[in-house]
């Protein structure tokens, strides 16, 4: 019985730290919306990941990209994920993006877009307070 215990406890542990994870990314984008600086960075590559995705919605692929910026002589780099169709207009190394990093440490960055990034803030979250919850009730 002592044992059931403790893979209990363990369960608890786990949950409560993925729901902390959550909330310390949370912080992290809110910190970035609030505090952030705006810069345009340059692509450097941007490519389709696999095939196309599982889900309802068809022509849904995953497009992986990376880019550069610089900050008072030192450039710094950083790498985004998006969601589109195969019909939209791709973008190409060297197009411009807008990013946003915390100026006291640039290498804290993120692409952003404004309402995508608000929900996920949001998402974030309820996720984390859900996993406090239940581990919090084991």
């Amino acid at each position: 019985m002592g044992q059931r215990k403790n893979k209990h406890k363990l369960g608890k542990w786990l949950i409560g730290g993925v729901g902390f994870l959550f909330a310390v990314y949370a912080v992290f984008l809110l910190s970035l919306m609030l505090w952030g600086e705006s810069r345009q960075a340059v692509l450097t590559s941007y490519r389709q990941e696999y095939g196309e995705r599982d889900e309802t919605i068809r022509n849904q692929y995953n497009y992986e990209f990376a880019y550069e910026f610089t900050v008072e002589g030192k450039t710094y780099s950083g790498t985004g994920r998006r969601i589109g169709s195969s019909v939209f207009l791709k973008l190409k190394p060297g197009t411009t993006i807008s990013i946003k990093y915390l100026k006291c440490c640039p290498y804290l960055n993120s692409h952003i877009e404004e309402r995508k990034t608000w929900i996920n803030i949001l998402v974030m979250v309820v996720v984390s307070v859900v996993l406090f919850g239940f581990s919090r009730k084991m």
